[in-house]
């Protein structure tokens, strides 16, 4: 016999804890956080180095998952690692300037 889908029986999704303002960051929040520049921040995220969402053309940060990706590996202690890209990016050659007129 099936179970009712109306029924208390069935099994939910996990319900997730609703984010507030003091939850989501934005890069400048987080560039200050780290003391790097905000152009860093966006090629971190950029990189998948550090976590984010995008909506529409905003970045934003949780912070519980940005302090979670500063923690030191393994030990659990609270300090300070440093965030470093997994590899260099492949910068695309410089444009020529363009010529003006005489």
């Amino acid at each position: 016999m099936r179970p009712d889908p109306l029924t208390a029986e069935t099994t939910a999704a996990p319900s997730r804890p609703r984010l507030t303002r003091a939850d989501v960051m934005t890069a400048r929040e987080v560039a200050e956080l780290l003391e790097l520049p905000v152009s860093t921040v966006y090629e971190f995220a950029r990189r998948g180095v550090l976590p984010c969402a995008r909506l529409g053309r905003t970045v934003r940060f949780v912070r519980d998952e940005i302090e979670r990706t500063l923690q030191p590996a393994g030990d659990g202690a609270h300090g300070r690692a440093s965030v470093s890209p997994a590899a260099p990016s492949a910068r695309s050659p410089r444009r020529r300037p363009r010529r003006t007129r005489r």
